[in-house]
């Protein structure tokens, strides 16, 4: 998909199902955490700004006031 392309519903569903399943409390090992809170998301990018590929990454999704809740 070029940078300029949006994900086709059927793809971001697709998305999601996956993020759900590995996020899901079921799926972690035993004892794991999640802790993000030193971290900087760009909700444009669908990424934490410390990624190596942050800066070469386009804008995935609308700005942030557009997105729905």
């Amino acid at each position: 998909m070029d940078e300029d392309e949006q994900p086709s519903e059927a793809e971001v569903e697709q998305l999601e199902r996956e993020r759900a399943e590995r996020l899901a409390e079921e799926n972690r090992p035993e004892g794991s955490e999640v802790d993000n809170t030193g971290r900087d998301f760009d909700p444009e990018k669908g990424m934490f700004t410390d990624r190596e590929d942050h800066a070469s990454t386009g804008r995935t999704y609308p700005p942030l006031e557009e997105q729905d809740s």
